[in-house]
């Protein structure tokens, strides 16, 4: 694995319930399902065998990326590939989930998102809670791209993901205030001086950190690379999606 992702590895092995060994033990044996399922050995394929549950989910993770290389053939590449082994464990048609993110994709780009492999990123999260076209979902990430534009907050490229996470991990109002405000006195600190875009993605992870139990994400907001920085922060919110919408699950029930 690459040196700056090692960190949110340690971490994730860590927070789970076995022991280090055994949860290395698992992380080398669905990386190499990934393999015989047919994706290469690279960083992102260590990424999504850390998010896999277990060894069958390889299999649906190359046949979701399969579907989505059938809408965007040039986009798709190794760094989807977390992206569809967090979804393809998902239940679900794959292909409807593939077709969905094509058109959270297309609809965003009417909108005046700016495609690339960020816009991928937030369509294919979009479809974490259902591989069913919901046009609300496509609201909630428009009425946070707003609010956050409202604020003098300006989205780039790569925080797309981001508006994903909040949407799906249903972060409200009073979370999204507490971003703008924790940003603000983020880069008024001499350590973001250099780095404002890094105050934006830290002040998120906080919010979720606070608003996700047993998820502590914080400290990988202050990597010294953006580039690191959004990396982690995608592999880490993965996790914290699903911790987050089965907590909610699991309240609603009761």
């Amino acid at each position: 694995m690459r040196s700056h992702l090692l960190h949110v590895a340690a971490a994730f092995m860590v927070l789970k319930e076995e022991s280090i060994e055994s949860s290395l033990k698992l992380v080398n044996q669905n990386q190499q399902a990934l393999n015989d399922a047919g994706f290469w050995k690279t960083s992102y394929t260590y990424l999504a065998a850390l998010l896999m549950k277990n060894l069958e989910e390889a299999e649906r993770a190359r046949a979701l990326y399969e579907e989505m290389k059938k809408h965007h053939k040039f986009l798709t590449s190794n760094e989807d590939i977390p992206y569809a082994a967090l979804l393809g464990g998902r239940e679900g048609a794959l292909e409807e989930r593939a077709a969905t993110m094509n058109m959270y994709y297309k609809d965003l780009r009417e909108h005046g998102f700016s495609m690339g492999n960020d816009l991928q990123w937030l369509s294919q999260i979009m479809t974490f809670e259902s591989p069913v076209y919901s046009p609300g979902m496509v609201g909630k990430v428009l009425a946070i791209q707003k609010f956050f534009k409202d604020e003098k907050i300006k989205i780039k490229y790569a925080q797309y993901p981001t508006l994903g996470f909040l949407a799906v991990t249903g972060v409200g109002g009073n979370g999204l205030n507490e971003i703008v405000s924790n940003t603000r006195e983020l880069e008024s600190n001499k350590i973001f001086r250099w780095y404002k875009d890094m105050a934006f993605s830290t002040a998120v992870q906080q919010t979720m950190a606070d608003n996700i139990k047993g998820q502590d994400i914080v400290d990988m907001a202050f990597s010294t690379s953006l580039e690191a920085l959004m990396q982690a922060q995608q592999a880490a919110m993965m996790v914290s999606i699903n911790a987050a919408i089965i907590s909610t699950t699991n309240n609603s029930s009761t």
